[in-house]
């Protein structure tokens, strides 16, 4: 008994740290990705505290880890002793990015991803050069990936709900936008519900999370039929879409008409006020419409923060320089 209390006495706040991340990940590369660590650092410290614990703490499946009784029993304990030293790290450490290591996941619609990258690359690297992004584009509901710390960060132009889920807006939605193919009819028009609907609609979604197209949608509460071209969550397949047909597609994002500015096949028309506002107010029916930058509430590190803190003011800067263009 007295060399286990020794041994418990030399646990120290990285060996904890691991010690959560394997059991929230339930597998040794996930939990390494977390921390900024290599898998093989990762088990050699399980089997520190494995040899600490006097057990084996995870059992190894298939599907991956699995805590045993001891291991479920100090969880608690764990968390809250990490707890505290997460507070005293970020009330009296001093947090120096150019010597910050770590990797970290960020999943964005596709119309953000390429604004990300800019972020990371002028305003976070110069400073903090041995962090490393994973920067893809996000395709589902990732509410559950954030919480627990398989996502660090996602970017998206809605409000996501979520216990444990901490969301903060970087630009608001203002401009709403008609695309369609250079010399399309429709810009020939006066826009309104009438003239959209008859030209079918593109939608540009990340995911399937709505039953129709908030321009279809729009046009039945105003008994109008307006057809369905597709869905995308590809931006480049939009372009070509659009570019070879009569489809038109509506977009509320500064970085997709700053794209479109690129590309001579492409126009876009901003949408009449009164026009703009009915679709807000018919998309907030479903979720908050905004852009946001969401993570979830487990990591209070300061170098989280740090980054969080960069990538909003990065991602604001690029939106108003968008919307100045």
């Amino acid at each position: 008994m007295a060399i286990i209390m020794k041994k418990l006495e030399q646990l120290n706040y990285n060996q904890l740290k691991v010690f959560i991340a394997i059991y929230n990940h339930g597998q040794s590369q996930q939990a390494a990705n977390e921390l900024g660590m290599t898998a093989s650092a990762v088990s050699r410290t399980l089997k520190i505290l494995r040899d600490t614990f006097k057990d084996s703490l995870f059992v190894r499946r298939n599907t991956g880890f699995v805590a045993t009784e001891k291991t479920h029993q100090f969880i608690p304990i764990a968390k809250a002793l990490v707890e505290q030293y997460q507070k005293i790290e970020m009330q009296h450490s001093v947090f120096t990015p150019a010597d910050s290591g770590g990797r970290y996941v960020i999943q964005a619609y596709d119309e953000f991803v390429y604004a990300v990258q800019k972020v990371v690359r002028n305003d976070i690297l110069p400073e903090a050069p041995n962090l490393r992004f994973d920067v893809r584009v996000l395709s589902h509901d990732c509410s559950a990936e954030l919480v627990n710390g398989d996502i660090d960060f996602a970017i998206v132009y809605e409000g996501f709900e979520g216990e444990n889920l901490i969301r903060e807006m970087f630009a608001e939605t203002d401009s709403l936008y008609i695309l369609a193919r250079n010399g399309h009819p429709i810009f020939d028009q006066e826009l309104t519900l009438s003239s959209l609907s008859n030209y079918s609609c593109l939608e540009i979604d990340n995911y399937d999370d709505s039953s129709s197209p908030l321009l279809v949608k729009l046009c039945r509460d105003h008994d109008l039929t307006m057809g369905i071209e597709g869905c995308t969550d590809s931006l480049v397949s939009a372009m070509r879409l659009l570019s070879e047909t009569d489809a038109v597609t509506l977009s509320c994002n500064q970085f997709t008409r700053q794209f479109v500015d690129m590309m001579p096949d492409i126009q876009y028309l901003k949408l009449p006020d009164e026009l703009a506002h009915s679709c807000r107010v018919r998309r907030k029916q479903h979720r908050e419409i905004g852009n946001y930058l969401l993570s979830g509430d487990t990591n209070k590190s300061v170098a989280f923060n740090w980054v969080k803190s960069k990538l909003l003011y990065g991602l604001e800067k690029e939106w108003r320089l968008a919307s100045e263009e």
